[in-house]
C-alpha cells in the first residue's frame, strides 16, 4: 500500500514534532572547513546574501567590519544569518563537485563537505528558521548525487515537513523514490504536492512523466 504523505498536513507545532520523530540524518559527520580560494565566479552563482555573509569578502559580524547590507539580511533571517556562510560554502562545494573532470573520491569528498556545511546550519538555527526548507533540500540533493537515496528521501521529507508548499522538496523526494524503483510511491508524493499546489508546473510535468504520459526525448512523433 502506498503511504500518503499529506493526510493531515502538519501545522507549525505538528511539523516540529514530526521533524523530531524522523530518523536522524548522518549521525557521524566530518568537521566543516572553509573551501579554499573561492573565486568571484563561484560566489556569483550563490544567492545574493552570500556576498554579505561573515568570512566572505572579508566581512565579519562585528559592527564596523560587517557588510553594509547585513542589516537587510538580518531583518529577513534574524541572527541565523551569521551562520549562513556555512550554507554558502556548501553551495560552492556542490559547484566544485560538479565541475568538469571531478570524479570518484574527489567528487564524493566535495559532496560530503557540502552536506556537512548545510548540517552545521541546521544544528545552529531554530527549528522554524525560514531557510530550513531549502537547506534540507540541498542536503537531499547532495545525498541523491551520492546515490544514497534513503538518506536523500529523509532530507526531502524534512524539507516538506517544515514548509508543505515548498515544491522542490516534492520533486527531489519523488525522483529519489523513482531512482529506488518505487515509482508508485513517487507518483503518490507528486500527487500529494499537487493537492497543496494544484497549478504548480514542475509537479504537473513530473506527474505526467511518472504516469508515462510524456514522450521520450528521442521519440519519433506518430503521423496521423
Amino acid at each position: 500500500m502506498v503511504r500518503r504523505v499529506t493526510s493531515g498536513l502538519p501545522g507549525a507545532c505538528r511539523s516540529a514534532r514530526r521533524l523530531a520523530a524522523l530518523p536522524l540524518l548522518f549521525a557521524a559527520t566530518l568537521a566543516v572547513a572553509r573551501p579554499e580560494n573561492i573565486t568571484a565566479g563561484e560566489l556569483a552563482l550563490t544567492p545574493p546574501f552570500c556576498q554579505d555573509a561573515q568570512s566572505i569578502n572579508g566581512w565579519t559580524k562585528e559592527v564596523g567590519t560587517r557588510s553594509p547590507r547585513a542589516e537587510h539580511w538580518l531583518s529577513l533571517m534574524g541572527e541565523s544569518f551569521w551562520h549562513m556562510h556555512h550554507f554558502c560554502w556548501g553551495l560552492i562545494q556542490w559547484q566544485r563537485a560538479h565541475a568538469p573532470g571531478v570524479v570518484g573520491r574527489d567528487r564524493e569528498f566535495l559532496l560530503r563537505e557540502a552536506i556537512n556545511e548545510h548540517l552545521y546550519v541546521v544544528r545552529n538555527t531554530r527549528p522554524d528558521y525560514v531557510m530550513l526548507p531549502e537547506i534540507f533540500y540541498r542536503i537531499g540533493e547532495a545525498q541523491a548525487a551520492l546515490g544514497e537515496h534513503y538518506l536523500a528521501i529523509q532530507a526531502f521529507e524534512k524539507s516538506r515537513a517544515v514548509k508543505n508548499d515548498y515544491w522542490p522538496a516534492y520533486v527531489g523526494w519523488a525522483r529519489s523514490l523513482a531512482s529506488s524503483r518505487r515509482p508508485q510511491e513517487a507518483l503518490a508524493v507528486v500527487e500529494d504536492g499537487l493537492r497543496v499546489m494544484p497549478d504548480n508546473p514542475q509537479l504537473s510535468r513530473l506527474a505526467k512523466e511518472l504516469r508515462g504520459e510524456t514522450p521520450r526525448p528521442n521519440a519519433v512523433p506518430v503521423r496521423r
